[in-house]
């Protein structure tokens, strides 16, 4: 429900009380004057009596008679206006009527001022004037009382018509809204993992904790009700006499203020009304406090009072809000275990929680309690005065040591094991409210971001919003993995590389610090069709750095673009297919600035050859990819594909340096970046922006935000399959290819490495069908300069990066092993097919004319490759590589070509001689192994005839001798 008075709307005119001081002062000159030309009229008068004149001279008006009293439009006097003229014709009257009362006894003493009067006329004349007397002041008497009657029947008329006006405008809020509203607190939202385990709650200043009226102490509910408002039990939720002794004080300015608002007034004020303080203000707390009562009962007023109202600072230096979080803060006990000293402590809170407050902005105990043990004792006074206590408890709650119950004040400590993870998710939910603010405020993200001002506007309202609204923020990090990757780091971060100390000056405290500065590292695991962040790593200790290397730093990513950027692209458009043949030749760029550029391999070295597409990624050799790109820019930007694919960290300006081929940038993405750029060709070609936070939910339970997954296709389904493949190549058999030497299990990877100048920057991201895992070291060089090296005792700098990636990858796997998807395999879809092609060329074989007209037939070795059937391969011809020059080319078909043709007949005629040879030998071999067989064949029969002639002979010797 909106808040029933706008500040926006205030009347700027003159209130009413300075309307009725400013008609109090023209009625005061207004009657000097009436009483001036009242004098003078007698006067008149009676000279023309002396004179014999019967006409009157004409009295000039004054200018105030006809001048309107209070009213900024004459043309519409007001309403107080014509009161004032109303009652200033009433004094007139009176004066009038005791000016004729003065004549009459004045002609009277002058007519008889010469005679004697006897006693009898002396006794009558006094009895004359006592009854003239009488009756004048009898007169005057009841003039005054239907004055007073006629008045304040008017008054009141004139101010319930007011009250009315004040609320005309105003809808009366409903049962539900005002249910609504009054349970409407500012309560600390919770962050949680994806298991619903606490991350932790979000920090701010209030603390509060709502609790039923059934678990706050007796003591208490009667304590703020003996001081706050004694008559709770009575009123319908107004004091009438109250309000009235307010108005008056205020009306006259009294320097003693002593309010007129009941607690039912009180909690309107808080949850229903703005702090603008206005008699339009008051009126609506007046009327929603009479509607509050009729809706709900007392238990259920009080109960929202002591969970609404403030009750100063707690030991930890936080504002409280609630009996429950003052209970806790400031006696370590709950609501319900208050003692009686206690409850009327905290009962006199409200009237002035910083006055009041036993404990500074720091959590330290302040050394003079004296104004807070006063107010106790004034609270535990009206307890006993409306017979909530005895005397006796009276006596003995003044005489506690309240002093001793004082917690001692405590540091708000935060668990460092999950600081990561709390900062990044209070970030994006911060960022999803905000989104949602001022999206309803039909601006865009591109006005959002022009606009400082705006930014920092909505960027606060999203703050509060998420720390005081009581917010459920359900996250997607696994907090198992979490733990993994966290306990891995631990273990393995020391040998990444060299932990550097320096001593800095740190400005703020004027001193001299000693720092570290390790080796840092940021990591992402996310799935590839939903864009779920499962886990991450945001630095090696949030005590040296609380910087989130995952979500914030931005880096130079190496090679790791090549086949974003590069290789993706390229087949996309056909201009390569993994088959292509690409120089890897000197090659000299002019630089925009005018510099000659000429990119080397690593190590500084050029084959000098052509070699595949997919050789070229597979040993991320440098030159040919240069030369792609250098191929895509005539034609195309490759550069939009990046921004397709979520990196926005990278300035669409540079995206014409052909330095950015290699990862060269000024800026570079984050890790979380790079990752969901790689989990965009393991997903087909879809980018699936990743999420952090599932869910949102008030403290209600009601859907504030819900994530809902969408994906956008940038590559086909043929280019993705094709670059993933083609990434199979560099884990299985190049540069990433030491990985199955350390993991403990085995599932279809695809993946790069990458490495930024001077081992600034050292990485690696590789993907299953289901995830994409990501890592990436380097210094922070916040305070110098650091590099990897390669000779600085920790081994190869990409090795090391494997090797612990590979640990990542093996503690995930042992915490959850479907979470990796080892079982599953990246699928071939339609529209890829296998072709030979020759090893040379990348093309089919076929003989044609050279440009000098010789005729050359291209031939010799085959190989199976993959293609996109949109682009299969065709007949080999003169301009078969990607980048070469003309020289190059006529010295490979008529040096190289020619030598490797010769090379490869003298190979294929020893092939086929040493296949001949081994023919013969073959034959040989098994025509002595034949005729041995048949010999010892013949042999085994020769020995098995011997050996039945010898059993026949001895069965015949065996008859012979049992013959009788």
């Amino acid at each position: 429900m909106k808040k029933l008075n706008d500040p926006h709307n205030n009347n700027n005119g003159p209130s009413i009380k300075e309307k009725l001081i400013k008609s109090y002062e023209r009625l005061k000159e207004y009657a000097k004057i009436k009483w001036l030309d009242f004098k003078k009229n007698r006067q008149i008068k009676k000279e023309q009596k002396e004179t014999n004149l019967t006409e009157p001279t004409e009295i000039e008006k004054s200018p105030i008679e006809t001048a309107p009293l209070i009213s900024d439009n004459p043309e519409s006097p007001s309403i107080v206006s014509k009161i004032v003229v109303f009652l200033a014709a009433i004094q007139i009257a009176f004066i009038t009527k005791w000016t004729k009362l003065r004549t009459r006894f004045s002609e009277s003493k002058t007519n008889k001022q010469n005679k004697d009067l006897t006693p009898e006329e002396r006794k009558k004349k006094m009895i004359f004037q006592f009854n003239v007397g009488y009756g004048v002041i009898k007169n005057l008497f009841l003039s005054f009382i239907i004055l007073v009657l006629f008045g304040g029947a008017l008054f009141a008329g004139v101010g319930l018509g007011y009250f009315a006006y004040l609320v005309s405008n105003e809808k009366p809020p409903t049962y539900e809204e005002m249910q609504s509203d009054i349970s409407n607190l500012e309560q600390v939202s919770n962050m949680y993992f994806a298991d619903s385990t606490p991350i932790g709650q979000l920090k701010t200043d209030l603390n509060r904790k709502v609790v039923p009226l059934h678990e706050i102490s007796k003591d208490l509910q009667h304590a703020i009700v003996a001081t706050e408002d004694e008559y709770f039990y009575k009123h319908h939720g107004v004091v009438p006499k109250a309000v009235a002794r307010a108005l008056i004080q205020e009306f006259t300015g009294s320097s003693m203020q002593t309010g007129g608002s009941t607690l039912t007034q009180q909690l309107v004020k808080q949850q229903l009304l703005t702090s603008e303080v206005s008699f339009k203000r008051k009126a609506n707390e007046i009327l929603l406090a009479y509607r509050l009562e009729n809706y709900f009962t007392k238990d259920e007023i009080l109960e929202a009072y002591l969970n609404v109202s403030s009750f100063g600072r707690n030991s930890s230096g936080q504002n409280i809000a609630g009996v429950e979080a003052a209970a806790i803060g400031i006696f370590g006990i709950h609501a319900s275990e208050l003692n009686l000293a206690q409850s009327a402590f905290i009962a006199g809170l409200p009237q002035s929680p910083s006055m009041y407050t036993p404990y500074n902005q720091f959590g330290e105990l302040r050394q003079n309690l004296e104004a807070g043990t006063e107010r106790k004792n004034t609270v535990l006074f009206r307890m006993y005065r409306e017979k909530f206590i005895t005397k006796k408890e009276y006596d003995e709650a003044l005489a506690y040591d309240l002093v001793k119950d004082f917690v001692s004040p405590t540091e708000d400590v935060e668990d460092h094991n999950y600081s990561y993870v709390y900062n990044a998710v209070e970030k994006e939910a911060r960022r999803i409210i905000m989104k949602q603010m001022y999206t309803a405020d039909k601006l865009t993200d591109a006005d959002i971001e022009a606009n400082d001002n705006l930014y920092n506007v909505y960027y606060k309202r999203a703050d509060f919003e998420i720390r005081q609204k009581g917010y459920e923020i359900h996250s997607t990090i696994n907090k198992n993995v979490y733990d993994a990757m966290t306990e891995t780091v631990q273990e393995y971060g020391d040998s990444l590389g060299q932990t550097y100390h320096a001593t800095v000056y740190n400005e703020v405290t004027g001193e001299n610090e000693e720092i570290q500065e390790p080796v840092q590292t940021g990591s992402v695991l996310m799935d590839n069709q939903t864009g779920k962040v499962i886990s991450f790593v945001g630095g090696r200790d949030f005590d040296i750095t609380q910087v989130d290397h995952a979500f914030d730093t931005q880096r130079q990513p190496g090679s790791t673009i090549k086949p974003l950027l590069v290789y993706a692209p390229a087949l996309e458009s056909g201009l390569i297919t993994p088959a292509t043949m690409i120089a890897d030749t000197n090659f000299t760029f002019t630089q925009p600035n005018g510099e000659i550029w000429a990119p080397k391999n690593y190590g500084g070295t050029i084959s000098g050859k052509f070699v595949s597409a997919r050789d070229a990624l597979k040993r991320s050799a440098n030159v040919p990819t240069v030369q792609i790109y250098n191929e895509l820019l005539k034609n195309s930007n490759p550069g939009d594909y990046l921004k397709k694919m979520g990196i926005q960290s990278i300035n669409p300006s540079e995206y014409g340096n052909l330095s950015l081929s290699l990862g060269g940038t000024d800026t570079g993405p984050t890790v979380l970046e790079q990752t969901n750029a790689f989990a965009t060709l393991a997903n087909g070609g879809n980018y699936t922006k990743a999420y952090l936070i599932d869910s949102i939910t008030d403290k209600k339970g009601n859907s504030i935000y819900q994530h809902e997954t969408t994906s956008t296709p940038v590559f086909s389904p043929q280019t993705a399959y094709l670059t993933t493949d083609m990434m199979r190549s560099v884990v299985n058999e190049g540069t990433g290819s030491s990985i199955h030497n350390y993991l403990n299990f085995t599932a279809d990877w695809a993946g790069k490495t990458g490495t930024s100048q001077n081992f600034r920057d050292i990485w690696f991201i590789a993907s299953t069908p289901q995830v994409t895992l990501s890592s990436w070291i380097g210094y922070d060089n916040q305070y110098s300069s650091h590099e990897l090296s390669q000779t600085d005792g920790y081994g190869d700098t990409s090795l090391r990066n494997i090797r612990y990636w590979s640990k990542l990858a093996n503690a995930i796997n042992r915490v959850d092993s479907t979470i990796l998807g080892t079982e599953k395999s990246f699928n071939r879809p339609a529209g890829v097919t296998y072709s030979s092609v020759l090893a040379a060329t990348g093309m089919k074989p076929s003989t044609f004319t050279a440009p000098n007209g010789s005729s050359i037939t291209a031939s010799g070795a085959m190989i199976s490759e993959l293609f996109n059937t949109k682009y299969l391969p065709s007949a080999t011809n003169y301009h078969f590589t990607l980048g070469a020059n003309s020289s190059e080319l006529y010295k490979y078909w008529f040096e190289t070509y020619v030598k490797t043709q010769e090379e490869d007949q003298k190979k294929k005629k020893e092939e086929e001689e040493k296949a001949e040879k081994e023919k013969i030998e073959k034959e040989k071999t098994d025509k002595e192994k034949a005729e041995k067989e048949k010999k010892q064949k013949e042999n085994k029969e020769k020995e098995k005839e011997t050996e039945e002639k010898e059993i026949e002979q001895t069965e015949d010797i065996l008859e012979i001798k049992s013959t009788p």
